[in-house]
């Protein structure tokens, strides 16, 4: 019952953010505009759960595409053109992609970590036009497994669309064979052709493959005279990306198109279907092709070859049939998960050994990926802390050790405490940090000061001080409640935090160099900069709390991209690992009491959230809030795989310990943009680096749904060209930003 009210909250959130895009003023021919559609927060329930989102189309071309997944959550994407969905309600489970009445396109698909997909100059997918029969996109994912843990997916693709038409319209062809393979045969071949009946000349310049766990090679030719000519060929057990085809190729009228598929039955003893679930196979070549914009579109209602006629396929090219070299390490790279990807809670602590937690305030890994843990013991940060000029009423230094270091077993609950420091050292802690040298940096917003140490034996010494001990202040001399600090090459980073709103930077001897921001909700300005911490890049996020975003800047203070949502109203604190960045509010949004809080992971620059995640659900949904109290500082640890959060909830402050479930990958490609070669009128030139495996399309027919294929074969047997699969056509949605901010600063 939780899951389904999520969906549907998020269903509601996600249409009423999509439908304020439309007050977005008008782009200019040659701006690129970025449009995203993503899913809305959803949890597969099943093995192979396949679910769809719709949007409206707007008019444009699409010239490039950036996927928000990753293989270890997603089996794979497809983005579809419609002339009208399948649902009208905006989200829907099933294979259901348009609806019937209309044209179907395919536009992009997505699979095991695909790159960026940038298209050749003057080159690209018409959308939302009278004449290309696309009104809405619908993105369909198809999940292999549930999810552990609680986690709530976002995926999806963000559009780069143009006002200009170019040169050149794109398109996709879909081959696909619907035959059964009989069981024990080392070697069974599924045939597909069709001619090519248009008088538009098509030039393919890209090809993909996609076949389940028995495919062995997929090919596909074109005859032109009585001579054939190679398209593509490709073990669909490597990575399913768009490989570009080097050479001009020119499709005419009367051409025969021929693909086929090399299966391997001989460990089965039951004849296998073709179908969208991991017990079928599939047999797909797709072939991306492009066509002068000043002629006739030649495939109207989508192009699709899908007929068998074994008396054309007897000259076949015999290269065609015949097994590729091994290429392992492709074949390791492509390999599907069998660990179901997740989140899982390993522990939620109030004692770490015979230590009672205070409000956990800081957390830090050292070089040694032991946990610091920074907090206040009895001390509790509350209305009678402070005065009305921001002094410390109480001005006597805990007396217990707010330091705990604190090993942890990375497969069980277990923890261990190491050291135990800073006895009698603060007033109120609130940061910490530790660099490559081991030093050990901490803010004090009891104190308003910052200071350097380092650990000798069981004793914390002090290198230095930043700021006057327990006066606050707005010049570089002073601090007013500093919040957090991090290390970027040889400058330290600080937030100075509830009264100042800036970072201070200084040197390492804690010398002061300069500072950047100020009040407000522009960029670069701040509502109580809580949080800062450098990514893999060395470029500095800020947890900007009351304004509810993470800014991202570069070092020397000048601002680059942010993440916000309405999903939340404010960001306690910010994490950091390879390409991800983690959000946690700590005050659940007033909009979304129900769903109680999460955190929120985004690509670094993009702004947009791609999966979230918090404690398992014990009972009904509502019963969530209660689970994460507040939520104040969050480290990821170094291997990336285990989430630590310090909760500082009145009268049960917490340490939560969440781990990354997922099967261990190459890294990820999906950062890295894939670029086609020119289009030209002659022959084009392909450089060393074209060959690399270029755009990435999905899994197969999959989100198209081979039902659709078998229910409109009957179509296909003049020609094989009135099915509804069209080229790539673009499509528009993106995750805008709202906030309420509430202007608590007692924590």
């Amino acid at each position: 019952m939780g899951h389904v009210d999520l969906r549907r909250h998020l269903l509601i959130f996600h249409l009423w953010l999509i439908s304020t895009l439309k007050c977005a003023p008008a782009a200019s021919q040659d701006e690129i505009q970025k449009f995203t559609i993503q899913m809305i927060g959803y949890s597969p329930t099943k093995n192979d759960d396949y679910v769809a989102v719709s949007r409206e189309a707007i008019p444009g071309y699409i010239v490039g595409f950036e996927p928000m997944a990753h293989a270890d959550r997603i089996h794979h994407i497809l983005l579809y053109g419609c002339t009208t969905p399948a649902r009208d309600d905006g989200f829907w489970k099933g294979m259901e992609t348009c609806g019937w009445g209309g044209g179907s396109y395919i536009l992009y698909a997505w699979a095991r970590n695909a790159p960026n997909l940038v298209l050749p100059k003057d080159v690209a997918f018409s959308v939302g036009h009278d004449d290309d029969g696309i009104k809405y996109f619908v993105l369909q994912v198809h999940y292999a497994q549930p999810f552990a843990g609680e986690v709530h997916d976002f995926s999806g693709v963000t559009l780069h669309l143009t006002q200009r038409q170019p040169s050149n319209l794109a398109a996709v062809m879909l081959f696909v064979s619907g035959t059964p393979i009989p069981p024990g045969r080392r070697q069974f071949q599924n045939n597909v052709t069709c001619v090519y009946e248009a008088t538009t000349p098509i030039h393919p310049f890209a090809f993909r493959t996609h076949t389940h766990a028995m495919g062995r090679v997929v090919s596909a030719y074109y005859r032109h005279d009585g001579r054939w000519t190679k398209i593509g060929a490709r073990n669909p057990q490597w990575p399913q990306l768009f490989e570009a085809i080097p050479s001009r190729l020119t499709i005419s009228a009367g051409d025969q198109m021929s693909a086929s598929c090399r299966f391997d039955s001989h460990d089965k003893n039951v004849t296998i279907t073709m179908g969208s679930m991991g017990s079928n196979e599939m047999c797909n070549f797709y072939m991306m092709f492009h066509w002068s914009s000043k002629m006739p579109n030649p495939f109207p209602q989508g192009a699709i070859c899908a007929q068998d006629m074994p008396n054309l396929m007897k000259d076949y090219p015999q290269e065609g049939f015949e097994l590729l070299p091994p290429r392992p390490e492709l074949e390791h790279h492509a390999h599907q998960s069998t660990t179901p990807f997740g989140i899982v809670e390993m522990a939620k602590l109030a004692n770490l050994g015979d230590v009672r937690l205070g409000q956990v305030a800081g957390l830090a890994f050292d070089n040694r990926d032991n946990l610091l843990v920074f907090h206040r013991s009895t001390r509790v940060w509350d209305m009678n802390t402070f005065d009305n000029y921001n002094r410390m009423l109480d001005k006597t230094p805990i007396n217990d050790h707010t330091i705990l270091m604190v090993s942890y077993d990375k497969h069980s609950n277990t923890t261990n405490v190491i050291k135990k420091l800073g006895k009698g050292l603060f007033y109120l802690p609130h940061g910490i940090y530790v660099d490559k040298e081991d030093y050990v940096y901490t803010t004090d917003v009891g104190a308003h000061t910052v200071a350097k140490w380092q650990i000798d034996g069981d004793t914390l010494k002090l290198i230095w001080r930043s700021g006057e001990l327990l006066v606050p202040g707005p010049d570089a001399n002073h601090y007013c409640k500093p919040t957090a600090i991090t290390r970027v090459g040889d400058q330290l980073f600080v937030t100075d935090g509830y009264c100042n709103s800036r970072v201070v930077v200084l040197d390492l001897n804690g010398k002061y160099v300069r500072q950047f921001g100020l009040p407000g909700d522009e960029h670069g300005q701040f509502n109580v900069p809580h949080d800062i911490v450098s990514d893999a890049n060395g470029r500095l996020l800020v947890a900007d709390r009351e304004n509810g975003r993470v800014q991202q800047f570069n070092t020397q203070g000048h601002f680059l991209s942010e993440f916000k949502s309405s999903m939340f109203t404010n960001i306690y604190s910010v994490a950091s690992h390879e390409d991800y960045v983690f959000m946690v509010p700590g005050r659940m949004n007033p909009n979304h009491r129900q769903d109680g809080l999460s955190v929120f992971v985004g690509r670094a620059g993009t702004g947009l959230i791609e999966f979230a995640f918090g404690p398992k659900l014990r009972g009904r949904r509502e019963q969530l809030a209660a689970q994460f109290g507040q939520p104040h500082a969050m480290r990821v640890s170094t291997d990336g795989d285990h989430i630590f959060i310090g909760d500082i909830a009145e009268g049960q402050p917490m340490l939560w310990h969440f781990k990354i479930q997922h099967e261990t990958q190459p890294p990820s490609s999906s950062s890295a943009d894939v670029y086609w070669p020119r289009v030209g009128g002659a022959a084009a030139a392909v450089g060393s680096g074209f060959n690399a495996f270029v755009v990435i399309v999905a899994v197969g027919i999959l989100a198209f749904g081979f039902m659709c294929v078998r229910r409109r074969l009957r179509n296909l047997t003049n020609g094989g060209i009135a099915f509804d699969k069209k080229g790539f056509k673009p499509l528009r949605t993106e995750e805008t930003v709202g906030f309420i901010s509430d202007a608590s600063d007692s924590d």
